[in-house]
């Protein structure tokens, strides 16, 4: 038993970084974590990054130590240290990435993809077309407002929309007293990008 302890522990130490970088990922982003296979092939992948970064951090730390100036020595303590501190940084750079599109924006401009980094279009639309929207339920009512908040799925989730009303047949609005209005997107036939924006 203390032989299968000795060989889990250092596994563990060196897996963590990769799964902590995984978690900050799908906790402050719109996508949705995969399967339990899904996220352990996102923590390794993760964890190769990790391990290449730390390797490279490693030698630079060597040769400074060895031709500039020696802080202390490098140990298994400055190297798990340093994989949690690559792997905070990491998962901060890949959810940065990931919601603001720059790295895709780039790659679509250079041919490579026609991809965004968001989850769905329907995601896209709203962080790419900040405006008005109307939308247009199953009961054929239309609720204009301002979006919020939107559910990452089109057909799970709530939106959230601020300033409120109604719109009759002629398009004219019928202000709510209501400051914010929330309602299932199970109700919600399509969405209408207005050009109106802040």
């Amino acid at each position: 038993m203390d032989d299968l302890v000795k060989e889990v522990i250092p596994l563990l130490q060196y897996l963590i970084p990769g799964f902590l970088t995984a978690w900050i990922f799908y906790s402050f982003t719109a996508f949705k974590r995969p399967d339990t296979f899904g996220q352990i092939v996102q923590a390794l992948i993760f964890t190769f990054i990790i391990q290449l970064l730390v390797g490279l951090i490693e030698a630079l730390a060597l040769w400074l130590g060895k031709h500039v100036y020696a802080i202390g020595m490098w140990t298994p303590t400055t190297k798990s240290l340093w994989s949690g501190v690559v792997a905070l940084a990491l998962g901060g750079l890949s959810c940065y990435f990931a919601c603001n599109d720059r790295l895709h924006s780039w790659l679509r401009d250079k041919g490579i993809t026609k991809k965004t980094s968001h989850p769905t279009e329907w995601y896209s639309a709203f962080t790419g077309f900040q405006r008005f929207v109307v939308l247009h339920l199953v009961d054929e009512r239309r609720l204009y407002g301002w979006p919020l908040h939107w559910p990452t799925e089109p057909k799970e989730g709530q939106f959230v929309i601020q300033d409120p009303s109604w719109l009759d047949e002629k398009g004219a609005e019928i202000p709510m007293a209501a400051e914010i209005f929330t309602i299932d997107a199970s109700r919600v036939q399509w969405v209408e990008f207005t050009e109106k924006n802040w």
